[in-house]
């Protein structure tokens, strides 16, 4: 057979062939249409980013007990493994490989820094992969209110991300995990505080790679999957009960539980916060000093006020976890002077001085040989110790020193209205003087 023969029985063939397959998916498409349509519904993609620790990021799919390594955004083969030294550019293009596909960008440490880059960059020319894909900022160095990266700026030298993740973006969804005292989502204001520094490190030791037994309260989506009321902050408890807490404060917890994880809404972004139980410098001591908790009993109480006093307002669980918050070297001093006994004494001791000093406004009636006065509590109803206000005035409040008091023995025959005053001025200059002492 000549070769253009040949030739023309090749094509004869690719094209009867193609006939044949177009005619095999339309059938199978008017019969079936699930088969043609459920491929393109299922597309799907998690991608795990390596941290500096753990650059290829291999098993971090498992953290919070796997909850995005199954569908939707993994149905058996969609995972996908981002080196951590590739950086952003490196998992912008795991992203864009699976653009228009449901995604999950899972990344921890250093990682989630530099998937919070990535998100800006993003967000900046609003790419349409953001609508389809959740990131996980777990342990996120770039935590606006805690992260080392944006807490000590100067770290963006060795190229670490000093700009805090953002609150509201047009992700699919974006949640953002820190762990309490944690150096990498939790470092100390007070970047001079020695002893906040060493329970950072101590707490990045005893929590890393520790995230596979979490619950993370958050649904598939990074929405939060709790709720309580108008709350802006809910507290959840280790026997799962969920408890407002407005601005991480919650009221009474049963002396059996603790709240272990804070979860709170801004935005599009769920900030869930976990906390340790006991100060881990002092769990460090139980663990391998000998007498450990012996001395940990002793030493935690002093110790757990030297270190929250590195953070914002004396705590170390931020109200707003979305709110920058960079260092505040030498704020450990004041913010522990303002905790020490002898500061609320004196604050005590002056209101008690001022509340007796304090001259009534309005005469008191005279007593009668008919009418006895009635003494109770001198220092609880004298109006030398609570003066009345004028007409025009609100009624200034007594101090709650003045107020608790015990009642003192007296006789109730006085029947002159200046002894009664006298021995109220007595009994309330008594009461400043044993608060002062």
């Amino acid at each position: 057979m000549s070769k253009a023969a040949t030739n023309r029985v090749s094509r004869l063939a690719m094209g009867i062939a193609a006939v044949g397959v177009a005619t095999s998916v339309a059938s199978v498409a008017a019969t079936q249409p699930a088969s043609i349509s459920a491929p393109l519904v299922d597309l799907a993609a998690l991608i795990v980013v390596g941290s500096s620790t753990h650059p290829d990021g291999s098993g971090n799919e498992n953290f919070f007990g796997g909850m995005f390594n199954q569908p939707p955004y993994n149905a058996g083969d969609d995972l996908e493994h981002v080196n951590f030294f590739t950086g952003p550019f490196g998992i912008n293009q795991a992203l864009q490989a699976h653009s228009g596909e449901d995604n999950a960008v899972l990344s921890s440490g250093w990682g989630a820094a530099n998937a919070s880059l990535l998100l800006m960059a993003l967000q900046a020319k609003k790419d349409p992969a953001l609508a389809k894909t959740v990131f996980i900022l777990d342990n996120n160095v770039a935590r606006p209110n805690g992260g080392f990266g944006t807490r000590y700026p100067w770290f963006a030298l060795i190229g670490v991300n000093p700009i805090p993740s953002p609150t509201d973006t047009d992700a699919l969804g974006l949640v953002d995990v820190g762990y309490m005292y944690d150096y990498n989502s939790n470092a100390p204001a007070d970047v001079v505080n020695p002893v906040a520094a060493v329970n950072s490190l101590v707490a990045y030791l005893y929590r890393h790679l520790n995230q596979n037994d979490l619950d993370l309260p958050v649904n598939e989506d990074g929405s939060p999957a709790v709720s309580c009321g108008s709350a802006n902050t809910c507290g959840v408890t280790d026997k799962g009960d969920v408890l407002a807490c407005p601005d991480a404060q919650c009221g009474a917890i049963p002396a059996d539980d603790r709240v272990a994880a804070y979860v709170t809404q801004r935005g599009k972004t769920t900030y869930v916060t976990y906390t340790t139980k006991g100060l881990p410098l002092t769990n460090l001591i139980r663990d391998f000093v000998p007498f450990g908790n012996v001395i940990a009993d002793l030493t935690e109480p002093v110790l757990t006020k030297i270190v929250n006093s590195a953070y914002p307002n004396g705590n170390p669980i931020p109200a707003d976890p979305s709110k920058y918050q960079p260092a505040t070297p030498f704020s450990s001093l004041p913010q522990l002077a303002s905790t020490l006994p002898g500061a609320s004494k004196t604050t005590s001791t002056e209101s008690v001085l001022a509340a007796s000093d304090a001259k009534p406004t309005t005469k008191k009636k005279s007593a009668t040989a008919d009418e006895p006065k009635p003494l109770t509590n001198v220092v609880r109803d004298s109006e030398k110790a609570e003066p009345q206000s004028a007409a025009d005035e609100p009624s200034p409040k007594s101090d709650p020193v003045v107020t608790v008091d015990k009642p003192k023995d007296e006789s109730t025959d006085t029947t002159d209205a200046g002894t009664a005053s006298t021995e109220t001025k007595t009994t309330s200059g008594s009461a400043a003087e044993g608060a002062a002492a």
